[in-house]
């Protein structure tokens, strides 16, 4: 598995970006006999419905599980993390480029220790990445190419059901809403893991050991809603070893974003809520969240 010196020319630069701020929230997403992850939401004689997703899928993910497409028959809007539909854009990215790059004077090597940064020189010879075209980057962004290069070797280089779904409804004129700005969620990623870095790259390496393996286990779990599965390869590794990742990534983003669903919810309209599998997950989910609102949760 390699990463192409092509991976950093302009158009190259652009799709990595995209697929970068995609992919950040999946790094937060047995096989149970439910159909697949999208619940209805019911109160006072409204119904509404939340599906969890994947950010990036493979070509064999496609076609998605029936009820998406069936609960999206049944909508007239949709509501999305952020507008992925200006990822490609060129004032996000040149947006996206100057947060994650490292303030003037500073390179890769100041920001990690000796035992991170070595680990990182190996890992690019192994894989015949180019250290130099790094170096103004912040780790942050680092962590993010070489996951997402390891995705792409997988096979996952199909757009993510959020790509897909709101393509979809602009096409079909359907209303969209946001849970957040795009500059919010380049915030986000250029804050993951602040003063931790060293931490962040190590387990980055780490957790692509195991990747091919969690993967698919991820995969089937998000397609047929094993919340399961998913808590146990996706919410318990990141408390454990991340868990101001885990903090302001998924419980403090969930706390933000329930005002604004409930909001959503009180429209006699139904709406389709599409957020990353992991947000629904746990204690901490925004499923939990709904139901000590008073909202009656049902699987689709």
């Amino acid at each position: 598995m390699t990463l192409s010196t092509n991976l950093f020319t302009h158009s190259s630069w652009q799709n990595l970006f995209k697929q970068a701020a995609l992919l950040f929230t999946f790094l937060l997403a047995t096989t149970s006999q439910a159909e697949t992850s999208i619940w209805t939401i019911s109160k006072d004689g409204n119904t509404h419905y939340i599906g969890g997703t994947f950010h990036l899928l493979k070509e064999t993910d496609y076609p998605l599980p029936k009820e998406f497409n069936q609960v999206y028959q049944q909508v007239n809007q949709l509501a999305f993390e952020t507008d992925v539909t200006q990822l490609d854009k060129p004032k996000f990215q040149q947006r996206f480029l100057r947060a994650m790059r490292l303030p003037p004077g500073k390179i890769l090597a100041d920001k990690l220790s000796p035992k991170a940064y070595a680990a990182l020189i190996r890992y690019a010879a192994k894989n015949n990445i180019d250290t130099g075209r790094l170096q103004q980057l912040r780790p942050q962004m680092v962590s993010l190419i070489i996951s997402v290069e390891e995705l792409k070797n997988l096979g996952l280089n199909a757009s993510g059901v959020d790509s897909y779904m709101a393509n979809k409804a602009i096409e079909d004129s359907k209303t969209l809403h946001f849970l957040e700005t795009i500059d919010q969620q380049i915030d986000y990623i250029a804050s993951m893991s602040k003063n931790n870095e060293s931490a962040l790259i190590l387990q980055t390496l780490k957790d692509l050991e195991k990747l091919p393996e969690d993967l698919d286990k991820m995969l089937h779990a998000w397609r047929y809603g094993d919340q399961q599965t998913l808590f146990e390869y996706g919410i318990e590794p990141m408390k454990q070893d991340y868990p101001d990742v885990y903090q302001s990534l998924l419980v403090e983003r969930n706390e933000e974003w329930l005002p604004k669903i409930e909001t959503l919810l009180q429209q006699e309209n139904s709406v389709f809520i599409l957020v990353g599998a992991l947000h629904l997950v746990g204690g901490d989910g925004l499923l939990e969240m709904l139901k000590t609102k008073g909202y009656r949760i049902n699987k689709n």
